[in-house]
């Protein structure tokens, strides 16, 4: 009886597990810098050395961001291929543009500050004058 019951706790778990996504980040010289692991509408955020760091919860386009201690630390607000970020007061504090495999973000005064370009599960990212920054590795 207990077999069947862990059997069927693992299989009501499955669709969660499946839908579980982890991002690896990496630094210019390809050094760990830390995760992000997706559940549901939560992102949680750790470092380099496992500490969690924060958390993001998506509701609708709106994606509201947390810290550690699980105060708010602002918002964005996704419409079409646009997405526009807020600091906790309400302040904006710029956008991104997404088209195709690539992301163009700009800051709150509409300066180009650098992309990201996505291929295959790995998205590469780069400063306003096209340097490397690092990489997002999904698993």
């Amino acid at each position: 009886m207990r077999r069947i019951a862990a059997l069927l706790v693992l299989l009501l778990a499955l669709p969660a597990l499946a839908h579980a996504e982890t991002e690896r980040r990496y630094d210019d010289n390809g050094r760990y810098v830390g995760r992000a692991e997706r559940s549901g509408d939560t992102t949680r955020f750790y470092d380099s050395n496992g500490r969690y760091t924060g958390r993001a919860e998506r509701s609708g386009d709106t994606t509201r961001h947390y810290d550690d201690a699980g105060r708010y630390t602002g918002r964005e607000e996704r419409s079409g291929g646009t997405t526009r970020r807020y600091d906790d007061a309400g302040r904006y504090r710029g956008r991104s543009e997404l088209n195709g495999g690539t992301r163009r973000d700009y800051d709150d005064a509409g300066r180009y500050i650098g992309r990201a370009e996505r291929s295959g599960g790995t998205v590469r990212l780069y400063d306003d004058d096209g340097r490397s920054t690092g990489r997002v590795e999904k698993r």
